[in-house]
């Protein structure tokens, strides 16, 4: 850490979320945010950790009031520090916002967010601190360091330099009680610039909740469970409904997407929370992710419960429709059969459903991508999204296929399965039907997705047109 980023201390702080120039596993590389706007909920948390201090905190997302550098620079002289949130496809314009600020003025820069899992590069380009997973713990020590009464050596879970050699901490410890964080803040947002019309049943205001912490599962593609520390931690049925009704009085909030990674994990927890939302006085609708493994055993009165109290979509990530390759990416070879049983009786019950899929997998050939388009065409889903496979950094398909090819298929092979399959699942004549059924029942949807049908099609491969 150098000593020019140390300030006297610090009273306001801003976090900051720039936009992505591409999403390079999309079909038609749209970014959408036009279309699919979601609130940055990890900001959201930092600010209450930070506003519980006595520090002023701010939110600037560049999805919702789009803004220069130097329009940034100029805002970032009201504060003492800054803080940047990285994924994967923004890593290259992070570190070049990082470095120009840098050059013209003198306020600690750190940067977290999935992109830092085991990448500490950004301290080679204008940032004081990498903060490493988990950093609602972190911040408070970082400011404690700043503010001079801690020592950076007490701090974990970051990275820094000192002189010129890059530091690692040891990992910050996880948070066991997750019902002890404060509810995210949204009062720093202007809550109804956030939807999401991939979600037909979406309401404004809409927000995003998060009820757990990792993952059960540890697919190689997939980067959550080291992120979280490979621990499924779970907050109360109470603490999440008391964020609920805050967000509800607050603000008005009419639907929820959780972005829990599995909803729930087990019937009892999501028996709890559908039960006591159902006692309440509103009527809030919401989806969630489930895995193929969910909900094995009293299936239907489970579903039918989570009906009542509101959830209208329920998302699915399966990937591959293939054993072979299922087991290639870790996962087991079962779950296509449990994921149709599910379907079969989610389809029944009135449900939108979306089913993930990836092509180009480990061991992928026409043959395997074919077999998961099969399945994707008989299954029952609402709505199928085909990705092309990101090796994300940090994940154990970067580690394991370092200097291997991880398919037989080219990446223009790979597009062209995925384009061809969407084409062929929303051109179907009774996918048509059902959404468009879904869709008449929410007019404010129809209203609010008008312009942006374009970007839809192009999230789904039928164009290649680009978000601005």
């Amino acid at each position: 850490m150098t000593e020019t980023a140390k300030k006297s201390g610090i009273k306001k702080a801003a976090f900051i979320y720039l936009t992505q120039t591409s999403e390079v596993y999309y079909l038609g590389n749209d970014v959408g945010y036009s279309v699919q706007r979601r609130p940055q909920l990890g900001l959201q948390y930092l600010c209450a950790v930070l506003e519980k201090r006595g520090i002023g905190t701010n939110i600037f997302d560049q999805t919702v009031t789009p803004f220069s550098f130097d329009q940034l620079a100029e805002k970032l002289k009201e504060y003492d520090m800054a803080g940047f949130y990285c994924s994967d496809p923004q890593e290259e314009k992070v570190k070049i916002w990082c470095k120009r600020l840098k050059e013209i003025m003198d306020i600690p820069l750190l940067v977290g967010g999935p992109c830092t899992l085991n990448n500490a590069t950004f301290l080679d380009h204008g940032c004081d601190v990498v903060v490493h997973g988990e950093a609602e713990t972190t911040i408070g020590d970082l400011v404690d360091y700043f503010n001079g009464s801690k020592d950076i050596k007490e701090v974990k879970g970051i990275s820094y330099k000192n002189e010129n050699n890059i530091v690692t901490a040891p990992p910050q410890d996880l948070i066991q009680d997750l019902d002890k964080i404060p509810f995210p803040d949204r009062s720093k947002v202007d809550i109804n610039a956030y939807h999401d019309y991939f979600l037909f049943g979406m309401r404004k205001p809409y927000i995003t909740v998060i009820a757990s912490r990792g993952c059960a599962h540890k697919c190689y593609f997939c980067t959550s469970f080291k992120i979280w520390g490979r621990k499924y931690r779970r907050r109360s049925v109470d603490n999440v409904i008391a964020e609920i009704d805050d967000a509800i009085s607050k603000y008005g909030a009419k639907y929820i997407a959780f972005q829990d990674d599995i909803f729930g994990m087990t019937n009892d927890w999501i028996e709890d929370f559908s039960n006591k939302l159902i006692k309440k006085p509103y009527r809030i609708k919401w989806m969630a992710i489930l895995h193929p493994f969910n909900l094995r055993t009293d299936t239907e009165r489970i579903l039918r419960l989570m009906k009542k109290a509101g959830c209208d979509t329920l998302s699915f990530g399966l990937q591959s429709a293939h054993s072979a390759v299922l087991k290639n990416t870790n996962r087991d070879p079962g779950e296509p059969d449990a994921l149709a049983h599910l379907l079969k009786i989610a389809k029944r019950l009135g449900f939108v459903t979306a089913v993930a899929y990836i092509f180009g997998l480990p061991g992928d050939t026409r043959e395997t991508v074919q077999a998961t388009i099969d399945y994707s065409l008989e299954c029952g889903s609402s709505v199928a999204n085909y990705f092309m496979l990101f090796v994300l950094r940090g994940s154990d398909m970067e580690t394991l296929y370092k200097d291997k090819k991880i398919c037989e298929l080219s990446s223009k092979e790979i597009e062209d399965l995925a384009t061809h399959a969407s084409k062929r699942f929303y051109m179907r004549p009774e996918t048509i039907f059902r959404l468009a059924c879904f869709m008449i029942r929410n007019p404010s949807w129809l209203i609010g997705v008008g312009k942006n049908l374009p970007s839809i099609l192009a999230r789904v491969g039928f164009s290649k047109a680009k978000d601005k």
